[in-house]
C-alpha cells in the first residue's frame, strides 16, 4: 500500500536508518538536514509499495565514498538532481521512481533528497536492508540487475560509467573517481523496470525505519522500547531479535586498514549478564560477536544501543566507559542463500569461520 512522507517523518527516518546501518552506513544527521532545509511544512513524498510497481523504470540513488568529508564538504543539495538527469540523458528514458541502494544510514535518505526536487515517488525496500561496505553488496548484484551504465557527481564533475564488465570493476572505477575527486559522490544506478525490480529488490525496508524510528523517540523506558522493537521486527521480514549482553565497554582497538575502519572492542556483561564477556569486531560495520567462539556474523545485524533509550552508536562513536546493549538480529532470507553469503558473508569480511545462520527465537549457540 501506497502512504507520504511529510517533512515531520525525517528525522524519525534517520533515526530507524541509523539502528539498522550496524553502525556503519555514515551519521544520517547531515543528509537529515539536508532533506529538513529543502522541504516545505506542506511538501510530501510519495512512497510505491512492491505491489505498486509496474512498467516505470527505477534507479538506485545513493552516495560513495567518504561521510567524514561528506559531513565536512556538504553537498549543495543539487548534486543527486544533476546525477539523475544525466543518467536519463545516458539510458534515453525517464525515471519513474527512485529505491536505495541501502536502508542503514545516510543511503536511505539520499534517495529522498533527489525525490523532493525531481517530483519523483521513491520504493519502499532497498539494495541491502541494511548497511554494507561495497556497491556489489546487492540483492539487484544478485538478480542481475547491472550497476552500470551508473553516474557519478560532486560539486563540480561527473563520470558516467558504460558497459563495464561487472559490478566489481564498476565498483572499483567508481572508488577511484570518488578519490580523485573529493572523496565522496552521488551516484544513480541499477536502473531496471518495476516488475524486475520488484523481485530483486528487499521489501518494506523503507517502512521498517520509519517504525523503528517512531519506537526510539517514544518517551518510554528503555525496556518498553526493547518490547516494542521486537514486536516491529517480528511483522518484518527479519527474524526475531535477542539481546546478546548488556553492559559497559571496557576496552576499544580501532584502526585503518586499506580505507576501512576496523577494529574491535569488549564488553563486560552488568546484572544478568555480570558471568559474561563478549567481544564485537568491526569493518565499517559490526561484523561478528564473539565470546571465545563465534555467536553471530554478518549478514546477520548487530545492534549496538546505548542502554539508558536504546539509541544505536556507529562504530565511531564506541568508547570505553559506555554502558551499551547488543542485540543480534537474524537477517532477511534473501541475505542468508548461498549466493548472495558469497558477496556479504563472514568471509567477505576475512573473519576466520563459515555462517551459521543467527536464530533470534531459540537463543544462541557458539561455533567454531
Amino acid at each position: 500500500m501506497s502512504w507520504q512522507i511529510r517533512k515531520n517523518d525525517i528525522p524519525i527516518l534517520a533515526l530507524g536508518a541509523k539502528l539498522l546501518s550496524c553502525g556503519g552506513g555514515g551519521d544520517t544527521k547531515t543528509a537529515e538536514n539536508l532533506l529538513m532545509s529543502i522541504m516545505r511544512e506542506d511538501d510530501v513524498i510519495a512512497v510505491k509499495s512492491i505491489s505498486d510497481l509496474g512498467d516505470e523504470w527505477v534507479a538506485a540513488a545513493g552516495i560513495m565514498g567518504s561521510i567524514v568529508l561528506f559531513n565536512e564538504d556538504i553537498p549543495s543539495g543539487r548534486e543527486g538532481v544533476q546525477a539523475l538527469k544525466l543518467y536519463e540523458s545516458v539510458i534515453s528514458k525517464n525515471v519513474g521512481a527512485l529505491i536505495s541502494i541501502e536502508i542503514g544510514g545516510v543511503n536511505s535518505l539520499i534517495p529522498l533528497v533527489i525525490a523532493i526536487q525531481a517530483n519523483l515517488p521513491v520504493i519502499d525496500g532497498d539494495g541491502m536492508g541494511r548497511a554494507f561496505p561495497e556497491l556489489f553488496m546487492t540483492a539487484f548484484h544478485l538478480s542481475e540487475i547491472p550497476l552500470s551504465p551508473m553516474v557519478l557527481q560532486t560539486h563540480d564533475t561527473n563520470r558516467v560509467i558504460y558497459d563495464a564488465e561487472n559490478a566489481h570493476y564498476t565498483a572499483e572505477m567508481a572508488k577511484v573517481f570518488t578519490v580523485k575527486n573529493g572523496g565522496h559522490a552521488h551516484l544513480v544506478g541499477y536502473g531496471a523496470k518495476g516488475r524486475k525490480m520488484k523481485t530483486s529488490m528487499i521489501p518494506g525496508t523503507l517502512n521498517l525505519i520509519f517504525r523503528l524510528g517512531n519506537v526510539l523517540k517514544s518517551e518510554t523506558s528503555a525496556g518498553v522500547k526493547m518490547d516494542n522493537m521486537i514486536h516491529v521486527f517480528e511483522n518484518s521480514i527479519y527474524g526475531k531479535p535477542q539481546q546478546i549482553i548488556s553492559g559497559v565497554v571496557t576496552e576499544v582497538r580501532r584502526w585503518f586498514e586499506k580505507g576501512s575502519l576496523v577494529g574491535k572492542f569488549i564488553v563486560e556483561g552488568r546484572s544478568t549478564f555480570s558471568d559474561q564477556r563478549i567481544e564485537i569486531e568491526f569493518k565499517n560495520e559490526f561484523i561478528s560477536i564473539k565470546n571465545g567462539q563465534y555467536i553471530c556474523t554478518a549478514p546477520d545485524l548487530i545492534l549496538v544501543l546505548n542502554e539508558e533509550n536504546l539509541i544505536p552508536y556507529n562504530v565511531s562513536e564506541v568508547q570505553s566507559g559506555l554502558f551499551i546493549t547488543i542485540v543480534a538480529v537474524p537477517a532477511p532470507n534473501i541475505l542468508r542463500t548461498k549466493d548472495m553469503l558469497e558477496l556479504v558473508g563472514p568471509n567477505s569480511y576475512g573473519l576466520a569461520c563459515s555462517y551459521k545462520p543467527f536464530q533470534g527465537d531459540s537463543g544462541y549457540e557458539t561455533w567454531n
